[in-house]
């Protein structure tokens, strides 16, 4: 297992990364304005920066069979949750809604018919990236449902972002205070933990504030003032 101290150049690799890809890969016109911006470096100040904040309510957890239902976003802007940022879309999908996933969600057919088109919507959330690093709880979805939407619309391999993953910094967060067992990582549950305020869940918007409320907290908690860079948390969320 790698240690967080040997992440250290990780955000620089990622720099590399993207210029690799900007030079080697064709890339569509409404997708190159999106990348075409540097990342910022290792050493900026979180409070500096501007994150973009989203999740995906989905019918499951496979980007090749399941289906996208809504796309919800959020701001932070130097330090601050942007409200007037809020973007909620559904998904026009005919496919049927499954049971189990309604129950969760509450997302209905009639909600869909009225919903705006995938790639549209997903070209909005590109342009909302753009100069953004993106923060997720549990990137596993949103980024395969993400890289899966790049390959079959545009033929291209997945997109050189920066993502940043609640989820990930909780788990490295134990496991630098040496707990053995492992607690819930779940969105209400963690930020439970942190005194936050519990929201109505599988709700994508809802999921973006509290995801951006739940950063917000934890970069306050692990970072020292001085030490509070892109760089020293992106490190935890690996």
């Amino acid at each position: 297992m790698i240690s967080l101290f040997q992440r250290r150049s990780l955000w620089q690799q990622l720099i590399k990364q993207k210029h690799t890809y900007l030079a080697k890969e064709t890339i569509p016109t409404e997708i190159a304005e999106v990348l075409h911006f540097p990342l910022p470096q290792g050493d900026s100040a979180i409070k500096e920066l501007s994150f973009l904040v989203f999740d995906l309510e989905t019918t499951g957890r496979n980007a090749k069979e399941d289906q996208i239902l809504s796309i919800g976003w959020i701001e932070i802007n130097q330090g601050n949750i942007d409200i007037q940022s809020a973007q909620h879309f559904y998904i026009n999908n005919s496919l049927e809604v499954k049971k189990e996933t309604a129950v969760i969600n509450h997302i209905v057919p009639a909600m869909l018919s009225e919903g705006e088109a995938l790639q549209e919507v997903l070209c909005r959330l590109l342009v909302a990236a753009k100069n953004r690093t993106l923060i997720v709880h549990g990137k596993s979805i949103e980024q395969s449902f993400l890289n899966h939407y790049m390959d079959s619309m545009f033929s291209l391999p997945p997109l050189p972002l920066a993502w940043i993953d609640t989820l990930s910094i909780e788990t490295n967060i134990a496991r630098k205070l040496g707990m053995m067992e492992q607690k819930s990582q779940q969105l209400h549950l963690v930020r439970e933990r942190y005194k936050l305020p519990r929201y109505a869940a599988h709700n994508a918007l809802i999921d973006s504030l509290a995801t951006a409320e739940l950063f917000l907290a934890q970069t306050q908690k692990i970072l020292k003032k001085e030490n509070q860079t892109i760089e020293n948390i992106y490190k935890y969320s690996i």
